[in-house]
């Protein structure tokens, strides 16, 4: 779809949410995960693997840091030109569409935005209740809704605690 950017009046849209939402981990979340790393990391030896050793163990001490870390205050921008989303930017050609899920037992509804790219292809912005339908109004002006959705591999990984 070939939109002339230069006809179309669009407001600036423009707030900050959470990066993530942060969930706090019990102690047991803790010990299974350290649990299940550190046998993994000793098959990985047994097995003599020690590439795959070394990523247990790195993956391991990531997830530890990521999951105490508070996560940041990100930017969020839908302006004339494309969407921006803290130091990343999409310009209105790379998107193909969009669809707003508001469930009422978060904070914040969710804004899927389908990109042209082939790895990971859709990104999920946390968006405030209050401008649902502000936003839905300007992209409607720019993309098409469509029934995009989060992927399976985020609603398991939620559903566990990351």
């Amino acid at each position: 779809m070939d939109i002339d950017i230069d006809k179309i009046v669009i407001d600036t849209i423009e707030w900050s949410a959470p990066e993530y939402e942060h969930k706090q981990h019990s102690n047991d979340w803790f010990w299974a995960i350290g649990i299940i790393a550190l046998a993994a990391l000793i098959l990985a030896i047994w097995f003599k693997n020690y590439v795959f050793a070394i990523f247990i163990l790195l993956s391991g001490v990531s997830l530890f840091m990521f999951s105490v870390r508070n996560p940041k205050d990100i930017q969020f921008i839908i302006e004339k030109k494309g969407v921006g989303m803290g130091r990343d930017f999409f310009p209105w050609k790379d998107l193909k569409s969009f669809n707003i899920n508001n469930d009422d037992n978060n904070d914040y509804a969710k804004l899927f935005l389908e990109t042209k790219k082939h790895f990971l292809p859709i990104y999920t912005l946390p968006l405030p209740k209050e401008k649902i339908e502000q936003v839905k109004e300007s992209l409607l002006k720019m993309i098409p809704s469509s029934e995009v959705r989060e992927s399976q591999t985020m609603s398991i990984a939620e559903k566990l605690g990351f």
